[in-house]
């Protein structure tokens, strides 16, 4: 009998219909869900703990409105450590780390010969954002390296939602890219 793979957890369809639910309305009642999927409340609540338990749901987040919050300019910086960094701490160390810097909203440890991490970082506005980056250059120039920095304003975010990404994942089909934005010819 095959053993299951932890990483990778067989999800029944009742399981998949359940969390895509979830994706949809975290906050919706264990009860509302059965009632829409046509299951007991007991059937919708044990599926939820097993996919807690099997690490698939991690955690239920808000989706925040930067801007309400006084987060106007975001920045995508692409850094990379310097040998010294390397040297003398573990890439857990490190990633702990950048965990750490409040102004840290997203951030990938990426293989890259020139880079080392992308981060996703939020300010109140680009005089604070400069002030901080100005800081990396200088105090900091022994430890990072900033390759390229992209800001850009809260307003300008199109989507922050891999909800299509599960949804392909979950139904396990390729959604075709026929046309991007010109039609074809």
């Amino acid at each position: 009998m095959k053993q299951p793979d932890p990483e990778n957890p067989h999800l029944t369809r009742n399981d998949q219909e359940v969390l895509k639910t979830i994706i949809q309305s975290a906050k919706l009642p264990d009860t509302e869900i059965a009632k829409k999927m046509g299951l007991s409340p007991q059937a919708v609540f044990k599926i939820r703990h097993k996919l807690e338990d099997k690490g698939i749901i991690k955690g239920y987040q808000p989706i925040l409105d930067l801007r309400k919050l006084g987060i106007k300019v975001m920045a995508m910086l692409i850094i990379k450590l310097t040998s010294e960094v390397w040297d003398s701490h573990s890439d857990e160390q490190i990633s702990q780390r950048i965990k750490q810097i409040p102004y840290v909203i997203n951030a990938y440890r990426v293989t890259e010969p020139k880079a080392s991490h992308i981060l996703i970082m939020g300010f109140k506005d680009l005089d604070q954002m400069d002030r901080y980056v100005a800081k990396m250059q200088t105090k900091f120039s022994r430890e990072v390296e900033i390759l390229h920095i992209y800001p850009f304003s809260t307003e300008k975010i199109i989507t922050e939602s891999p909800i299509g990404l599960l949804y392909e994942i979950l139904d396990k089909k390729e959604f075709p890219l026929n046309e991007f934005f010109l039609k074809k010819k």
